[in-house]
């Protein structure tokens, strides 16, 4: 039997896929991985000590580098505990490898220390799952079970990409140096005859053009107003070009929330101000008759039951990269060979407009609280910077702000969970030179603190905390104040010290009550080579849900 080979193979495989980054969360079941990992110059390992924590790090940042990482758990309720930040990556199609110690088989259901069945656990939110055989009796049998790893790994990194689960039963002794590999990272794929397996880029590829026909004969050239609507992802100079071409040859309108990142003036940034400051008529003016949407999820409940509520509207889905699409779309408005009076874009920005200006005026003139907190702290941002927003409230008040192209904005939008979305601006933080802001609410901060417990915390991180006394986000909905168990089981009041927890983990902290108090901090914060890490933002003495509701309830 070949003890812990298929461990030594790892290290050459994952290199030749060209994957560097690991995670690495302690225990003893896993202490092969741990060593081969920690023993190459090829890899650069962290250390995350919790499992969830370590899960969201590691997804931060494969988004960040747009490389797959690897994270390494012990057995047991540590695999559970990457379940959240699996589900996120699955939803946003992030990479991620999964490598998870296991004890023997017949270990399971024994009363064994650490022993839970690890079979599949992330079946519905991965892109799949391999588990080594306990003992490998020969080199035949150890090709056979890389190439499974190495065709896994590549589902991972391959369109559309996410997490895939290695699972590794693994025996004792486990504390014994692992022998030298014996295939250099070659599975069965890569014998004589057989082709190698190059790892595929992560862009995703074009879309086969016979898959656009209906969309492009049957819907486009019908349709007289169109909604073009990009979900949340980071797209390119060239997308948002394609995009604006077609601004010139229909009547198409561009919705794109802040967290889809495509810097344009032709762009409708804030649907939800739209949505909102239009009325009834204008409303119908406007509907569009076909929507063609790409990319991630859209935060706006307004536009959401907004075209629901069109009847007759066709809805239209790019799967994948949407450049294809566009672009065949983009030439047809060439050869028609004449631009447009884009009245229907007209109207979305005229509306969005004073939607923005009714905000503006009435921040102006009310007292200090989150809406207007969040205007100062992202309308001081230094410019080329990385926004993260949490979910719940906190991402909500961004998209009533206007957007600012020289931003980045990322959230947790594929579950829109609050569980690591400090983790996940960790991870982001550790690989760039950019200043980082995560702007977070209370209960997301204290729920995800461990993601404060690294070893190389980012000094580019900055965090600005909403501490508006819990779950905030119930007051700005109708209905859940209404219910008697609203205070304890809604809101969830805590008693938790923002500024000691902080100086536990050995984080600079300091506060601000008023507007005048977040202007001076924000200065300090957003200095170069500043050593404050976390800012709190108190805003538990104001009005949020009433002023936030007010705004919403004055008639357009």
């Amino acid at each position: 039997m070949l003890h812990h080979q298929h461990i030594a193979e790892l290290g050459p495989l994952l290199e030749k896929l060209d994957i560097r980054h690991v995670i690495i969360s302690p225990g003893s079941r896993n202490a092969p991985l741990t060593q081969l990992f920690t023993a190459s110059n090829s890899f650069e390992c962290h250390s995350i000590v919790d499992e969830r924590s370590a899960g969201y790090v590691a997804l931060g940042m494969a988004r960040q580098l747009r490389q797959p990482v690897v994270v390494v758990t012990t057995s047991g309720t540590a695999v559970l505990n990457l379940a959240p930040a699996v589900a996120e990556a699955f939803y946003q199609q992030v990479p991620l490898a999964i490598l998870t110690a296991d004890r023997p088989p017949e270990n399971i259901s024994q009363f064994d220390n650490q022993a839970i069945d690890q079979m599949a656990p992330f079946y519905n939110h991965s892109r799949g799952f391999y588990e080594f055989p306990l003992e490998l009796r020969s080199e035949h049998e150890l090709q056979q079970a890389l190439t499974a790893a190495e065709q896994l790994i590549h589902a991972a990194i391959s369109y559309p990409g996410g997490p895939v689960h290695i699972n590794l039963p693994l025996d004792e002794p486990l504390y014994e140096r692992l022998p030298g590999p014996l295939l250099s990272g070659k599975g069965l794929a890569s014998e004589p005859g057989q082709p190698d397996l190059d790892p595929p880029d992560l862009d995703p590829p074009d879309l086969d053009s016979n898959e656009l026909n209906p969309l492009a004969v049957e819907s486009w050239s019908a349709s007289q107003k169109i909604l073009l609507l990009a979900g949340m992802g980071v797209w390119d100079d060239e997308l948002r070009s394609l995009m604006e071409e077609l601004t010139r040859t229909k009547q198409l309108v561009m919705v794109a929330e802040n967290i889809a990142n495509i810097p344009s003036d032709q762009v409708i940034a804030n649907p939800e101000l739209a949505l909102e400051s239009a009325t009834e008529v204008e409303r119908k003016e406007l509907a569009p008759d076909l929507v063609i949407a790409f990319g991630g999820q859209v935060v706006s409940k307004r536009l959401k039951l907004f075209t629901q509520s069109i009847k007759g509207m066709k809805t239209r889905v790019i799967e994948g990269d949407p450049r294809a699409a566009l672009n065949e779309l983009a030439t047809a408005g060439r050869e028609a060979g004449k631009d447009v009076e884009n009245g229907f874009l007209k109207e979305w920005k005229r509306i969005e407009k004073r939607g923005l200006d009714r905000l503006s005026e009435y921040l102006d003139r009310v007292s200090f609280c989150n809406l207007t907190a969040v205007r100062d702290i992202l309308s001081f941002m230094p410019a080329h910077a990385v926004v993260h927003l949490g979910n719940s409230a906190t991402i909500r008040y961004s998209q009533l702000m206007p957007v600012r192209f020289d931003l980045t904005y990322f959230s947790n939008r594929g579950t829109s969970g609050i569980d690591g979305c400090v983790s996940a601006a960790v991870g982001a933080a550790l690989f760039s030179d950019q200043l980082h802001l995560l702007l977070v609410g209370d209960l997301s901060f204290v729920y995800d603190s461990n993601a404060l417990w690294n070893q190389k915390f980012p000094s580019n991180l900055k965090i600005i905390v909403l501490n508006d006394g819990g779950g905030g986000i119930f007051r700005l909905l109708d209905g859940p104040e209404r219910m008697e168990f609203f205070e304890e089981f809604s809101v969830t009041h805590h008693p938790v010290s923002l500024e000691l927890l902080s100086q536990s983990f050995g984080r600079s902290y300091q506060r601000a009550q008023n507007k005048e108090e977040l202007i001076e901090k924000l200065a300090i914060l957003y200095q170069p080579g500043s050593s404050l890490s976390i800012l709190e933002v108190n805003t538990s003495d104001s009005e949020n849900s009433r002023i936030f509701k007010e705004f919403f309830n004055q008639n357009p």
